[in-house]
């Protein structure tokens, strides 16, 4: 069971001084009086542009419609952050062709200091989104000290909005990752944490690298996201390398457009009055920044639930652990051999 490092004051949990929680929790600062920033999700892209017909850009399973603001995988919606997506339209206006990261940076943060791993977070989140290098796809290619390229062959056509914006409408809110393989042999294990979470807020699966922890926490949230209003989100953690970029890279994931400087009040204003539940994959890459996230969201947004994988607890007050285990395989019988 985690330990427990909070104690209580004035109705809130303070964490003791000295403690990883209170140490931590500096990454995010509570202000309750601030607003949120628009949330653009992909629901809300629907009605952008009322225009009848704009074209589109296609490269693989995929159509870009920039004037929509849309990205579809065939007629599904792959949910995408507006600087993600801004980054996109950006490179595949120009294939082939290699566009500098001081390009990209005046395009996307116009009249903004951005420091360059900001821009490689929202990169990350990108490729992550076309599952580029996967299954022999390929993209975008990074040219050292200079940019991006996007290598893909792209088509341009025109295109009508009416049947994409129907489907659209009823599409769920999720950005889950489409499983390579099908999950076998944790049947038992995803049962029980979707049984938990009805009670707990935060649940964390502990384990060894590979051992398939990231499959069971997508493969719990894809069971379990039609009890969301506002849907489950996946993060993962390993593309970021400034741990100070955590929250940015979260509101990337919902779709939060805010600044980077700004993120981390403006994304626990958002969350406040939200029903969500949040996947963070690999907290151990940035397990101070994951530790004050998880501890201020459990303060500030009473209705939203965290599913962490980590290869160590968060030890923050109020969480559950699940260890995750190797398979068994089973015993080969008598006479049976790979023949």
């Amino acid at each position: 069971m985690a330990t427990r490092s909070c104690e209580t004051a004035g109705g809130l949990q303070i964490p003791q001084p000295g403690s990883r929680v209170q140490l931590a929790a500096a990454y995010h600062p509570v202000r309750s009086d601030d607003k949120p920033r628009r949330w653009q999700s992909a629901a809300e892209t629907v009605d952008r542009a009322n225009d009848p017909v704009d074209y589109e850009i296609s490269f693989g399973p995929y159509r870009l419609l920039p004037a929509r603001r849309l990205l579809l995988e065939g007629d599904r919606p792959v949910s995408l952050g507006s600087r993600a997506l801004d980054l996109l339209i950006a490179l595949v206006e120009r294939p082939g062709e290699v566009v500098s990261k001081s390009e990209l940076i005046a395009k996307v943060w116009p009249h903004t200091f951005v420091v360059e791993g900001n821009l490689k977070l929202h990169i990350a989140a990108l490729r992550r989104a076309l599952a580029d290098g996967q299954a022999g796809n390929r993209y975008i290619s990074t040219v050292p000290g200079r940019g991006y390229c996007f290598v893909a062959p792209v088509t341009r056509s025109v295109g009508s909005r009416s049947a994409t914006g129907q489907h659209l409408a009823t599409e769920s809110l999720s950005n889950l990752p489409v499983p390579l393989t099908r999950v076998i042999g944790r049947d038992e294990i995803i049962s029980r944490i979707s049984s938990q979470l009805t009670h707990h807020r935060l649940i964390t699966l502990v384990g060894t690298g590979g051992i398939g922890k990231t499959s069971v926490a997508v493969a719990t949230a894809e069971r379990l996201a039609n009890n969301y209003e506002h849907g489950v989100w996946f993060v993962d953690l390993t593309a970021i390398k400034d741990p100070g970029l955590l929250p940015a890279a979260i509101c990337s994931s919902v779709c939060l457009d805010v600044p980077a400087e700004d993120a981390p009040v403006e994304l626990l204003s958002f969350l406040s009055n939200k029903r969500m539940l949040l996947v963070l994959d690999n907290c151990e890459h940035v397990i101070e920044a994951a530790v004050a996230f998880s501890f201020q969201v459990l303060r500030a947004a009473p209705c939203v639930q965290i599913l962490a994988t980590s290869r160590e607890p968060l030890n923050v007050e109020g969480e559950r652990l699940h260890h995750v285990q190797s398979l068994e395989f089973p015993p080969v019988l008598p006479g049976l051999d790979a023949d």
